[in-house]
């Protein structure tokens, strides 16, 4: 990266067309966290469960935005600070916008971190990582409120089967972000099952503060245990 493109990229106009973005997703939030807390007390919580929820939901995020946002230092270098905060607040997904980055600049037929980054590539980066994810967002505005005709359908009207069809989704989920990590098994493999093995010791363990660092505590151990185990297989 060039100091010109560096200069274009985190310049004042950069940051002040993606602010208005950045704000509406804080905004949303405001919203949603207001409807939930009102609906919670609503249906029968208490204000300590409430309060205990958000304090569970607030620990358990520290780990994730934390790996996200050292990893978004990597989307910053190559569109800049104000449109990799854009997009990251937007999708949340930095491994996505890095593919996008890299698509834009594969059709252009340029290489990421070079002198041939400009004005061009940032503006067909912008492109490329906002129309890859417009179905996404048109999905979720026409059909978010029809998902219970969905939960319905697929529970065949049992509505006891709904939280075993969410529980088996968001198995399949994690299940696809880490079986592509165990073959081949290298030191990714190591992360996957130490951090699992201390995800059920720490789940076993009937002490509700450490639940909620759970998530934290694993990915950090299974950082841990990847670097070691790749220092010894070097050797």
């Amino acid at each position: 990266m060039t100091q010109e493109y560096s200069s274009m990229a985190n310049s004042i106009i950069m940051w002040l067309a993606c602010a208005p973005g950045v704000l509406i997703v804080l905004f949303q939030a405001y919203l949603f966290f207001r409807r939930s807390k009102k609906d919670a007390l609503r249906v029968g919580l208490t204000e300590k469960q409430v309060k205990a929820a958000i304090r569970s939901a607030t620990v358990t995020s520290v780990g994730p935005c934390f790996v996200m946002l050292t990893a978004m230092l990597s989307l910053m270098l190559y569109v800049g600070a104000p449109l990799a905060w854009l997009r990251v607040d937007f999708i949340g997904s930095v491994s996505y916008e890095l593919q996008g980055a890299n698509f834009a600049a594969e059709g252009m037929g340029i290489e990421l971190g070079t002198a041939a980054m400009d004005a061009s590539y940032l503006s067909t980066a912008s492109i490329v990582m906002t129309a890859g994810c417009i179905g996404w967002v048109i999905f979720a505005a026409l059909f978010s409120d029809k998902m219970e005709k969905v939960n319905a359908v697929m529970s065949g009207g049992n509505e006891l089967l709904v939280p075993i069809l969410g529980t088996g989704a968001l198995i399949g989920v994690y299940a696809s972000l880490t079986m592509d990590r165990l073959y081949p098994f290298k030191n990714q493999g190591f992360a996957v099952l130490s951090s699992a093995a201390l995800m059920f010791l720490i789940q076993s363990y009937n002490k509700q503060w450490l639940k909620e660092w759970g998530l934290t505590i694993c990915m950090i151990f299974g950082m841990i245990c990847a670097t070691v185990s790749e220092q010894f297989i070097m050797l």
